[in-house]
């Protein structure tokens, strides 16, 4: 018997949403802010006032890119929106250069909402709390596609939103919400292998869409290496579900080897899908 996406598992999701907020919670609804603010007084002009701020060196000087970097294009996406302009160009950096055909800076990706509606020493928590959320709600989902129980799709989800990978990435938002859509993608690509009924009929057009829908937005998170990791992963986990489907009994003996193909097809067509999408 098949085993249902979520469906009365509302718990387990509601739980792993709010997990993140044992670590988290300071800086998305407390007080602090994630942004390593105190890096800036390694360069002037705000080195001159570090001795009378009683500042010695930063806490951390390798986190600095959140704050001289994907902090600054943070703060030129929100003031082109406030200008009602599309953040073609950025003239700020040396004579100018393309700024929203770059894509690093996430402007499209689509929680990147939380920073056009929050302050931005405060957003930058939030989304870690909302993508480590997503990333757990996400792998519970696949285990239970997968077979697994409540309880065990649940530690998998736990194992996932709060590996050591997540945990240390999470001053670089472009890379954890990149990587918190693969359980989404490998999902789909079951379910497309599975043909999962939909409304009582076996389906495959839908869970195409589902699968190119969480590529697309792996693909505007704007980290092209987690990207390219997760297209290694997918396929890799493609390929073997497709060998097993055409080679076990239940896939239909040798008639199996005949009908990995139309999946096989369909998986193509979710990933072109998902990459033009992006």
């Amino acid at each position: 018997m098949k085993r249902p996406v979520i469906g009365r598992s509302w718990w387990p999701v509601l739980g792993l949403l709010c997990v993140p907020l044992l670590l988290f919670g300071p800086v998305s609804l407390g007080p602090r802010t994630l942004l390593p603010v105190d890096n800036l007084f390694a360069f002037e002009p705000y080195r001159s006032a570090a001795a009378e701020l009683g500042i010695s060196h930063p806490h951390n000087a390798l986190l600095s890119d959140l704050i001289l970097q994907n902090y600054a294009w943070k703060r030129f996406s929100l003031q082109s929106i406030h200008e009602r302009q599309l953040p073609l160009w950025n003239p700020y950096l040396f004579s100018g250069n393309p700024f929203l055909a770059t894509g690093q800076h996430a402007a499209l990706y689509p929680l990147s909402i939380v920073f056009y509606l929050v302050p931005l020493w405060r957003a930058y928590g939030l989304f870690v709390v909302l993508q480590l959320g997503l990333a757990g709600a996400l792998m519970f989902a696949l285990g239970r596609v997968l077979g697994l129980s409540r309880l065990g799709a649940t530690v998998s989800g736990l194992t996932f939103q709060l590996c050591g990978f997540f945990v240390v990435s999470v001053v670089h938002p472009m890379i954890i919400a990149t990587a918190a859509w693969l359980p989404l993608v490998l999902l789909a690509v079951e379910l497309v292998i599975q043909q999962r009924p939909l409304l009582g009929r076996p389906s495959t057009l839908p869970w195409v869409l589902v699968g190119a829908l969480a590529l697309g937005c792996a693909t505007l998170a704007g980290h092209a290496e987690l990207l390219y990791f997760a297209l290694l992963v997918t396929a890799f986990y493609a390929a073997w579900r497709l060998v097993y489907h055409a080679l076990t009994p239940q896939a239909g003996g040798p008639a199996g080897l005949r009908r990995w193909g139309r999946p096989a097809l369909w998986i193509g067509v979710m990933l072109l899908l998902g990459l033009g999408l992006g």
